[in-house]
């Protein structure tokens, strides 16, 4: 996991509108310039801000990353209460069971 790299490629993002060109124009080729697993540069692509968080990124700068993309702020939030929702049902299906032993 490279989340100081990560940080740094939405920092530069944030900060000029020569890279956030560059990103727009070719994702790919602006990614090659950090050094990326194929699966972070994959999260920056898809602009999935929920599983840049969860590998400890800073959420100012995935917010931003998703307003400068032309996003809006309540599907920011939405995005990133996606996931935290599904692991709360799934944790909470878990806890309903009865514990081995335990009479039903």
């Amino acid at each position: 996991m490279s989340r100081d790299v990560l940080e740094k490629l939405l920092y530069d993002l944030s900060t000029s509108r020569q890279n956030r060109e560059a990103f727009a124009a070719d994702a790919d080729k602006y990614l090659a310039r950090y050094r990326l697993s194929a699966g972070e540069k994959a999260l920056v692509r898809d602009y999935d801000v929920r599983a840049l968080a969860d590998l400890g990124v800073n959420t100012m700068l995935t917010w931003g990353f998703w307003l400068q993309a032309g996003r809006r702020n309540p599907d920011y939030i939405r995005a990133m209460q996606g996931r935290a929702m599904q692991g709360r049902a799934v944790q909470n299906r878990n806890s309903a069971t009865p514990t081995e032993g335990a009479p039903s």
